[in-house]
């Protein structure tokens, strides 16, 4: 259970928010799916721990980051025509470039380039990889770019997408990190994932039979790796362990260590949070025919740029669907597993109440990533590493989730992984 002061820190990311400072200069943000920006496009509106952004794509493949307000007198970006590689604004036709440079003032009578010289909106890193486009909105230089286990993978053996989520972003974040409610929250789903994994049904599966595990947490250079430890009827152990990569990745095991689910919640302000969901492998291509993305959909919609939305609001239960209760359904959130996830969250409030929780055992990894955060904001405070004194060195094979059953009567962490 945290105090006021506490649940603050931690999700409060707007204006002079601790949190806010701390995430600016520690994380490279995800804001988009990499078929989200589209040459020629109208530019992508961003929010970012509470502030407004536009990307773009320019014609010769550059992706512009900029801020939303035109520098000239402050008109949304978000409506500027898009020539090729510049933004110009429908107001007076200021033009800017991909780098922010102000390169076009035609209502200013004079020397233009005398004029211009040292006006620019504030341009920002951009890099692009594992099918998402991450921007650095801290100080120069930018942090090392993280190595996540999918970055190195061919095109088609990610798949990502985006939803926006109505509540703050660590609600997010720690529900990809609980691996308890996978049995619980997710029965009704669990059984497709299980059969789309293999025909004799995947490990996914053996969550159902043991929906109180035991948690080993472990701090690694990049995070926390939080397994949890199902012991099943003929005493072999189930486990399965997420890798959190902080502050808001999460790589969710799949089946066996060369696949997983990826889960990153990242803030758009106080009450809302980016969800990129995806999933990738080392050995099949992915895609929206997949029979591993078609099992988390029960309806038939798959929208990358919009993945899990739900209709209803807290009047109506969020469109929860008792007659499929009725039925058999666990939850009544029939259209999509995501969906699940998303409806609990929001139904914690715009920012969850963390004075009145009672955390059990199952929630092992929920605190002590809490209590990480915590210390990584006196670090910042301090001068020192967000992650001292567990910082240091770590490559994307480290941060790979896992997914095996281990025999009965052996410690999981001396069998080998092949085992």
């Amino acid at each position: 259970m945290l105090n006021v002061e506490q649940n603050a820190n931690l999700t409060r990311v707007e204006g002079e928010a601790p949190m806010g400072a701390l995430l600016r200069s520690w994380a490279w943000f995800p804001f988009a799916i990499s078929t989200q920006l589209v040459v020629g496009d109208a530019p992508l509106r961003v929010r970012l721990l509470g502030t407004d952004y536009v990307a773009f794509r320019t014609t010769e493949g550059q992706i512009g980051f900029i801020d939303e307000a035109c520098p000239h007198r402050g008109v949304s970006m978000a409506l500027a025509r898009h020539e090729g590689c510049m933004l110009r604004c429908i107001f007076h036709g200021w033009a800017m470039d991909a780098t922010g440079k102000v390169v076009e003032a035609p209502t200013h009578h004079g020397d233009q380039t005398a004029f211009l010289k040292g006006i620019r909106t504030r341009h920002y890193p951009v890099r692009e990889h594992g099918g998402l486009v991450w921007v650095w909105l801290g100080d120069l230089p930018a942090a090392d770019f993280p190595n996540l286990p999918f970055f190195e993978l061919p095109e088609d053996r990610v798949w990502m997408t985006v939803t926006k989520v109505d509540c703050n972003w660590l609600q997010g974040v720690e529900g990809a990190l609980d691996s308890a409610h996978v049995g619980t929250l997710h029965q009704s789903w669990v059984p497709r994932l299980a059969a789309s994994t293999s025909p004799a049904g995947g490990t996914i599966g053996l969550a159902l039979k043991a929906v109180a595990p035991r948690y080993e947490i472990e701090r690694t250079p990049f995070g926390l790796s939080a397994t949890a430890l199902r012991v099943l009827a003929d005493d072999s152990t189930y486990v399965r362990t997420t890798q959190f990569v902080a502050p808001f990745i999460n790589l969710v095991p799949g089946s066996g260590r060369n696949e997983g689910s990826i889960f990153i919640g990242v803030p758009i302000d106080d009450t809302h949070h980016l969800l990129f969901f995806g999933y990738f492998s080392e050995s099949f291509a992915i895609g929206e025919d997949t029979p591993r993305v078609q099992a988390l959909i029960g309806n038939g919609r798959v929208e990358r740029h919009d993945f899990a939305p739900f209709n209803g609001s807290r009047e109506d239960n969020w469109g929860q669907d008792r007659v499929a209760m009725s039925a058999g359904h666990f939850t009544g959130f029939t259209d999509n597993l995501l969906e699940e996830d998303i409806v609990v969250q929001v139904s914690m409030g715009a920012i969850a109440d963390r004075t009145r929780e009672h955390p059990s055992s199952s929630d092992v990894a929920i605190v002590q990533m809490r209590m990480m955060l915590l210390r990584a904001l006196r670090n910042h405070q301090e001068g020192a590493p967000p992650l001292a004194p567990h910082h240091g060195p770590w490559s994307g094979s480290d941060a790979r989730p896992v997914d095996r059953v281990v025999p009965a009567g052996q410690d999981w962490r001396s069998v080998p992984e092949s085992a």
